[in-house]
């Protein structure tokens, strides 16, 4: 029996495909870099291994919610501090990109074990200095109980009180960031680029086609500087997808995307203009509110935060899954060296990989036990990965908290972008389920990330297990102007494909018509 005064751990979240290169120094910036507002209040986690799946992160819950409360505390009373925060995390984040770009040129092969050494530790430290700076206000503040956004949600409620308008609308579009995200740059790059291959009739021919490997094969036959900048847009951004383990995106997908566009006549002047006017239209729609609204200076200031930290969560993503692409490069150099696979690297914890390097050498099969399944326990400056039976041993030892699920007619989350929908659920939490996806389509998924972009594109509503208006889902449905709820937490567990539902995202609603049976 548990000891009654043993501190109760509570599952944060769990991530698909990811591995102990992200997890280590990750785990390592979320305790330690931190602002000094609020370093020290989190000082333990555990982590589950099962494969290349992170299957629960668990932290106890004492000091789980005095770090969240602190935070919006903080956010409240010295929002003065939150900007310097952000901008302390954009200055980060701006360095960790210029660093992994930079160090993605080197020829690794070339280096000696010392040089090699090097630009593993530096592209490590960069990515913990940044992803640490901000994670109470873009991770932990609504990775609990959604604190923050039913806080803003209250906040909407009592702004539109006695006007015409709606709750949800106010939300939405005062919390939506003013800066375009690095989704939307690059969608705005390809449509003029896709606007040049319309206006040369050779290369509209080309793309005409539904043959991509024929489009492949006759780029050189295209004007130079039109297929240099086919290349370079592929070269560029061809790592938006790659999260933790990959892959990133083949040069096919651009030329299959951009051959459909060119296929349904879609016309690129208007998508640019929609692109080019996002943040003027969305500067407008704001003042507009403001002014109807009278909102206070201090309710614009909370706004502003809740939208700096909309955009800085995506930009931090961003950062990460660009720096994950780099150093995977860096782990197959590695990988060579020590004579063992990619996989097995992945596995080293990233205080491991000088030492291996210098002796040539780290256990294979220890590696593999870790893959298999392990627990990494963190505590204050040390961490300890358990493996096999220790590892089930000492996460049996804990005194985790119950889940319960009861059969529901309807779910609840929170509103990230309003609207209604009726449809078919699909379960799409992996870019390889994405096929199974058609247009108007409910989506169902734990979470999104970029990879899963094309599906929810598809979607006639986004329903997610994570929320809070700074999740990925969020973020894209207000992009696409698409009905989602998020933070239903029991969703994917709930529903199965092929289920009717109907989405009242206004409300936060997911009414249950039809299962599958």
């Amino acid at each position: 029996m548990a000891n009654k005064k043993q501190k109760i751990w509570r599952k944060n979240f769990s991530i698909l495909n990811v591995h102990y290169q992200f997890v280590t120094p990750a785990v390592v910036d979320m305790l330690l870099y931190q602002p000094p507002i609020f370093k020290g209040i989190l000082k333990e986690l555990v982590w589950a291994q099962k494969d290349d799946n992170n299957i629960a992160t668990y932290f106890p819950i004492e000091e789980l919610r005095k770090f969240i409360d602190h935070t919006l505390r903080v956010i409240q009373t010295q929002p003065e501090m939150i900007n310097k925060i952000h901008l302390e995390t954009t200055r980060r984040i701006d360095v960790y990109f210029k660093c992994s770009a930079r160090l993605s040129k080197i020829n690794l092969k070339k280096l000696t074990t010392d040089q090699l050494i090097e630009v593993y530790q530096e592209i490590i430290h960069h990515q913990m200095v940044h992803h640490g700076w901000a994670i109470s206000t873009t991770w932990f503040i609504d990775s609990d109980d959604e604190d923050f956004s039913k806080l803003l949600l209250k906040k909407a409620e009592a702004l539109v009180k006695g006007s015409a308008y709606q709750v949800a609308d106010v939300f939405s579009t005062l919390t939506t960031p003013l800066k375009p995200s690095l989704a939307m740059i690059e969608e705005l790059a390809a449509w003029k680029l896709v606007q040049e291959i319309r206006r040369n009739k050779k290369a509209e021919a080309l793309f005409s086609q539904k043959n991509v490997i024929l489009i492949e094969n006759s780029l050189d036959k295209l004007p130079l500087a039109l297929s240099q900048k086919i290349l370079a847009h592929f070269k560029k951004w061809r790592w938006q997808p790659f999260t933790y383990i990959g892959p990133a995106y083949e040069l096919n997908y651009y030329l299959s995307l951009w051959s459909g566009w060119t296929r349904e006549k879609i016309n690129p002047a208007a998508k640019i203009k929609e692109l080019s006017g996002y943040s003027s239209r969305v500067q407008a729609e704001k003042a507009k509110i403001f002014k109807d609204l009278k909102i206070s200076p201090e309710d614009k200031g909370l706004l502003q935060i809740a939208a700096d930290i909309i955009y800085l969560k995506a930009y931090r993503k961003d950062a990460i899954f660009f720096g994950m692409y780099v150093l995977d490069k860096i782990l197959k150099e590695i990988s060579s060296r020590l004579d063992l696979s990619l996989g097995q690297t992945r596995a080293l914890a990233y205080w491991e990989v000088a030492s291996a390097l210098r002796r040539g050498h780290f256990p294979a099969d220890v590696l593999n036990e870790r893959r298999s399944f392990s627990v990494y326990h963190h505590k204050n400056k040390k961490g300890v990965i358990y493996t096999g039976a220790a590892a089930q041993k000492f996460l049996n030892s804990l005194r985790l908290e119950k889940e319960v699920i009861k059969k529901v007619s309807e779910l609840h989350g929170t509103v990230a972008c309003p609207g209604k929908a009726k449809g078919r659920v699909k379960i799409i939490n992996l870019p390889e389920e994405m096929g199974k996806m058609n247009a108007g389509d409910i989506m169902v998924a734990h979470t999104t990330f970029p990879a899963l972009v094309p599906a929810m594109k598809k979607a006639a509503a986004i329903i997610t297990d994570d929320g809070g208006i700074t999740c990925h889902a969020a973020i894209v449905s207000r992009e696409l102007k698409t009905p989602c709820v998020v933070g239903t937490k029991i969703a994917t567990r709930v529903l199965k494909d092929g289920d009717l539902v109907e989405v009242d995202a206004g409300k936060g609603i997911i009414k249950i018509i039809k299962k599958i049976k």
